[in-house]
């Protein structure tokens, strides 16, 4: 084994830090003390990101927040895209709705105009077809 191999198992990795030493960092980088890099280098402390997110917590900063916008959780992202079909869906549905609707008052309309035009009922009236039954098995009972 060679030196450098023997000496970086040798060094402690740690990977707990108390809140008093990562206040302490924090403090330290805040005032100008030090910059993110040189605490980084001075504590030994690994990962270009765990300065970053100890300030954000201290700061009451929701660490799983980025640039405002939460980082991405697979479960939430597979639950708006079901989301969004869903929507894609009613909005598609209602636009077959009003063209069904815009349809119907078209032949309403059509149905009025040659009802005027040719003096005819051409719309069926509510029980017109009972009535009629009726009619028909009164004269059948005579």
């Amino acid at each position: 084994m060679s030196k450098k191999q023997s000496s970086r198992r040798a060094e402690t990795q740690k990977l707990f830090y108390t809140e008093e030493f990562k206040r302490k960092i924090v403090h330290e980088v805040l005032s100008g003390k030090l910059n993110k890099t040189q605490a980084q280098y001075l504590y030994g402390i690994r990962g270009n990101g765990t300065i970053i997110y100890w300030i954000r917590q201290f700061q009451g900063i929701d660490p799983q927040v980025r640039n405002g916008k939460p980082i991405a959780n697979f479960a939430d992202m597979n639950q708006n895209i079901a989301d969004k079909k869903l929507q894609d869906e009613l909005a598609e549905t209602k636009e077959l709705l009003r063209v069904a609707e815009l349809r119907a008052d078209v032949w309403q309309k059509a149905v009025e105009i040659a009802e005027d035009m040719f003096q005819i009922d051409i719309v069926k009236k509510c029980g017109a077809q009972a009535l009629h039954q009726l009619k028909n098995k009164g004269k059948k009972q005579k």
